[in-house]
């Protein structure tokens, strides 16, 4: 009989040591609340988050395009010509500057043929009336058959080359005949390749360097159509150089 007691006291004993021991083991695995332990959520850190751990799968930005090569030639663009320029884009934009705010890129072609360029750069230069007023036409660039790019202007100077669209738009003059039609004279660009490559070369740059939409680079033809065309005076681009249909393919290339 004793015996039996003393077993009956051992195993009580044991049952008893290993209900604390599953009370250890809960308690080291779970994290008790405040209810059922009688204490309190810890309060947290209040440290900073931690920084993301970059994903090595996420490639890295491409690099932006490069700067192609490129000629100055610059027109005469003094203090008068800068007041022509601020007078148009007063009546023509209700803004007094001579200053372009590149949102767009409009395509031209000359409509002259190979060994023009000098021609073309001396009608810029000669600030001619055109409509009527001044100053003279030009565009900030010229991209010859042989691929070379001519600047005819710092960039941050307005050009007129797009009606509703010069205090917005840099413009790319190509030389190249209209010859049969616009659209005929797009595709010789299109297919002659040491300009067309130097036209993407060009564009890609500028679009990189303001931020302008592919979707904003387009034609002359395409000009009074854009979300950015207005002219107070009610004036409207009558030109059919780069057709719609040539700038896309133009653009798919971009």
């Amino acid at each position: 009989m004793r015996r039996l007691l003393v077993s009956g006291v051992i195993v009580s004993a044991l049952a008893a040591g290993l209900a604390v021991g599953c009370g250890v083991a809960q308690s080291a695995g779970e994290q008790p609340t405040g209810a059922a332990s009688g204490g309190t959520t810890p309060a947290p850190t209040g440290g900073p988050p931690s920084a993301p751990v970059p994903n090595p799968a996420t490639p890295p930005p491409p690099p932006p395009p490069p700067k192609p090569a490129i000629t100055r030639d610059f027109i005469h663009y003094g203090a008068r010509r800068q007041a022509e320029m601020a007078a148009y884009a007063r009546r023509h934009y209700g803004v007094s500057t001579d200053r372009v705010h590149p949102r767009v890129i409009v395509l031209h072609f000359t409509d002259s043929g190979p060994g023009s360029y000098p021609g073309v750069h001396a009608e810029f230069d000669a600030n001619q009336p055109n409509g009527g007023e001044l100053p003279g036409v030009c565009a900030q660039f010229v991209v010859d058959q042989d691929g070379t790019i001519y600047q005819q202007v710092p960039l941050t100077l307005m050009c007129r080359h797009a009606i509703g669209l010069n205090d917005r738009a840099i413009g790319i003059e190509m030389i190249q005949q209209q010859g049969i039609s616009s659209h005929w004279a797009d595709q010789q660009i299109l297919h002659r390749r040491p300009q067309i490559r130097s036209v993407l070369r060009l564009v890609r740059w500028l679009q990189d360097r303001y931020n302008i939409r592919t979707r904003n680079v387009i034609g002359h033809a395409m000009a009074n159509d854009s979300p950015f065309f207005h002219d107070l005076e009610g004036w409207r681009n009558d030109h059919t150089d780069w057709q719609p249909q040539d700038v896309l393919e133009l653009r798919r290339r971009l």
